[in-house]
């Protein structure tokens, strides 16, 4: 995989809302930890059906569950990672937090806590003290570069702050054969560079590589806008939502393609719409090219 450059483009009515998928790039980076396990609860798949099925755990039980195995290890940073999830799943981002912080105290190494702690940072936007930790954490690291979704993660920070330079420098950081852990951010990174027509083929692959990616479909949509195939970027993009309708990107994007490139106001107006439920970031100001007033954004959760 060859390295894009991430210099950063002007963004105006035809920059394709690359501020509205920076999260959904670093929530679609995610760590492979073998034997650990990102959730509590596992999934499996078997032969035959089971003799007998119990329910899945409510968050009360799963929290229970969790300080029970906590107290059995109390010097584990795995266990308050593991409450900071659940908290997470309840929106109680605070609480969450906390639990985050205790992990770290405990281990201020251990990635899956760095992981999640970073993307909280993202949707609030503290990229600075995200950048501070994950620099802290390389530091420490010594000769043991950070996990390649770290450096995914450290390099979209560095974006956001608009330091190309320092993006690229995470990214290539990354080992050539841990490129493809990566690939949702090297094609935001290059969507966002100087040259993002060159995301094009790395798109397409990522996206038939992970189908399923609703960032990874996002992508795509916005590669094959620029490519002029606006019926490809409509697909995409509608895939994009039925996978995750919570993604605020794809309504933005279908926005800017029924504006500018179907000329249909009434459509972009619905989608526009349905982008502020999710989102207040208007980036390429649709709400004035529409005409239309800024519905009210999703209130903050838990913050």
């Amino acid at each position: 995989m060859t390295l894009p450059s991430v210099t950063p483009a002007v963004v105006g009515t035809r920059g394709l809302g690359a501020r509205g998928i920076a999260l959904a790039s670093l929530f679609g980076v995610a760590i492979a930890l073998g034997g650990c396990g990102l959730s509590i609860i596992g999934h499996r798949t078997d032969p035959v059906a089971p003799v007998a099925t119990s329910p899945e755990p409510s968050p009360r039980d799963r929290m229970g569950e969790i300080r029970a195995l906590a107290a059995q290890s109390p010097d584990d940073p795995y266990w308050p990672y593991a409450l900071a999830q659940t908290y997470v799943s309840k929106d109680s981002i605070a609480t969450a937090k906390a639990a985050l912080d205790t992990s770290l105290t405990r281990d201020h190494s251990y990635a899956p806590a760095l992981s999640l702690l970073s993307k909280l940072y993202y949707r609030e936007g503290r990229h600075q003290e995200a950048v501070q930790m994950l620099e802290a954490a390389r530091d420490a690291g010594g000769s043991e570069s950070l996990p390649p979704a770290l450096l995914a993660g450290l390099a979209l920070h560095y974006e956001a702050l608009q330091k190309p330079d320092l993006a690229r420098d995470a990214i290539a950081a990354v080992p050539s054969r841990d490129l493809s852990q990566v690939a949702s951010a090297v094609v935001y990174l290059t969507l966002r560079g100087n040259a993002p027509d060159s995301a094009a083929d790395l798109a397409r692959s990522t996206m038939h590589d992970d189908p399923k990616s609703a960032v990874n479909q996002n992508n795509f949509g916005i590669a094959q806008l620029r490519a002029g195939d606006p019926a490809a970027a409509r697909r995409a993009f509608l895939a994009a939502i039925q996978i995750d309708p919570s993604l605020p990107g794809p309504f933005y994007n279908l926005t800017i393609l029924d504006k500018f490139y179907v000329f249909d106001d009434e459509a972009a107006a619905h989608w526009f719409k349905l982008y502020r439920e999710r989102s207040s970031d208007d980036p390429d100001s649709l709400a004035a090219a529409l005409r239309m007033p800024g519905t009210q954004p999703p209130a903050a959760r838990g913050e």
